[in-house]
């Protein structure tokens, strides 16, 4: 008896451990297949945004998923401030449509290699759904996703793998392994059949 207490406090300490180390909770999911957090209007507005700027709406989906997915739901920069996609703050974004202003939170970046931890300010929006209309409109209209080829070659095709590998190409993050995820979540989510 003994012996099954202490494995069930092993394992019990093993997860709490893998949860602290950024894990996450497995979410539930809709009849579609996608995580629960994901609702109808991000899938139709992501849709709406790659007919009107070409940007493929499954990458655009993999972002908020990687950005703003945390277990079983979306991460409070996403729940209180209605940015999916972690974008810091510019005083040009002042005034733009769906932009309330900045904010201040914690993150964690890499650099050279390393994690860690800073104050970012990123922008708050209006809601989720000006966000990603944001994100098309004003965000990559900037000359360094504009201007990169691969961007250009995801927005000809429609290749939301493509698109990932022109946003790491173009810096969109400082995890160096960003387009591998976004592909990962692609292929988990079956995010291409948003495509086109």
């Amino acid at each position: 008896m003994l012996v099954l207490a202490v494995l069930a406090f092993v394992l019990v300490a093993a997860l709490g451990v893998a949860n602290m180390q950024g894990e996450k909770e497995t979410p539930a999911l809709r009849p579609d297949g996608l995580p629960s957090y994901i609702t109808d209007e991000m899938v139709q507005t992501a849709q709406d945004m790659q007919k009107q700027y070409g940007h493929p709406a499954g990458c655009t989906l993999a972002q908020i998923i990687q950005e703003s997915g945390q277990g079983t739901g979306l991460s409070a920069l996403a729940e209180q401030d209605n940015n999916l996609f972690g974008m810091k703050w510019a005083a040009s974004f002042e005034g733009k449509p769906g932009v309330v202003g900045p904010v201040d939170w914690g993150t964690n970046e890499e650099y050279d290699g390393a994690t860690v931890s800073i104050t970012g300010t990123f922008v708050r929006f209006e809601s989720q759904k000006a966000c990603i209309e944001f994100r098309s409109s004003v965000f990559l209209q900037a000359s360094i996703y504009a201007d990169n080829p691969t961007i250009k070659r995801a927005i000809e095709t429609g290749n939301s793998a493509l698109m990932a590998w022109g946003l790491q190409d173009a810096g969109w993050a400082t995890d160096s392994s960003y387009a591998e995820h976004l592909v990962l979540l692609m292929d988990q989510y079956d995010l291409y059949r948003f495509d086109g």
